[in-house]
């Protein structure tokens, strides 16, 4: 517990920290924006394009939600399109690591439950719905506090609200698919997946320090050299 506690607060930390730098470079906040993108279109949607429609009620609710998903990717490719950016980079080999890392963990509970390994990929989905809603709050928390009139804030708290509805709809699915004896079995996979959440959180916020602080570094740096030479034109 105390280990989770750390790395949660220094994950919170780091991410904070950079958020902040990236307000000061457009450029920054574009890379910022680009990931959030990765996400919506990468990670979550992968998640749950995966589970098949084995129930209408099951099929409507991953419909409805790869539907979201596909808003929030369009509502973020305007607003890097605002910040002039018209396309984006592709996501870092970490995130596709992260990735291949939950598929091994998850791969010996596929066959543990009745209902099949649609009741992994909702946990899968679950968890990852999760991350993205702290890491939202955390970019609002940001710009409440340091640009409350920021265009990204409405944006964020639009794609919020419904991460917040996809975390409980694909925990309460998996649930519902249980079967009693199994429920045990289903607590330990949320476990194992939410480490490997954790054990990436340190080492991926670094990298996403490191990189924000370059480039908005590296944007200053441009914007002076052209007042300088402004200056003596």
């Amino acid at each position: 517990m105390m280990m989770r506690d750390f790395q949660h607060r220094a994950v919170d930390s780091i991410k904070r920290h950079a958020l902040t730098i990236s307000l000061r470079s457009r450029k920054a906040q574009t890379q910022v924006l680009q990931e959030y993108l990765w996400i919506e279109e990468g990670a979550e949607a992968i998640a749950l394009d995966r589970i098949p429609p084995e129930a209408p009620w099951l099929g409507k609710l991953v419909s409805r939600q790869l539907a979201d998903e596909e808003r929030h990717a369009k509502l973020l490719r305007a607003r890097l399109a605002e910040l002039g950016v018209a396309s984006t980079r592709p996501p870092p080999s970490i995130l596709r690591v992260k990735l291949w890392w939950l598929d091994r963990v998850c791969a010996p509970y596929k066959q543990a439950f009745a209902a099949g390994p649609v009741v992994v990929l909702l946990a899968v989905a679950a968890q990852l719905e999760l991350t993205g809603i702290r890491m939202f709050e955390r970019h609002l928390g940001v710009l409440d506090t340091l640009a409350p009139d920021d265009p990204t804030g409405d944006l964020l708290r639009s794609i919020l609200s419904d991460e917040r509805r996809h975390a409980k709809s694909c925990a309460s699915a998996a649930r519902k698919l249980l079967r009693d004896h199994e429920r045990a079995k289903f607590d330990e996979l949320c476990d194992r997946v939410a480490a490997v959440d954790r054990s990436f959180g340190i080492t991926i916020s670094l990298g996403y320090w490191v990189n924000i602080a370059t480039t908005a570094f590296r944007d200053r740096a441009a914007d002076r050299d052209i007042a300088i030479e402004k200056a003596a034109s």
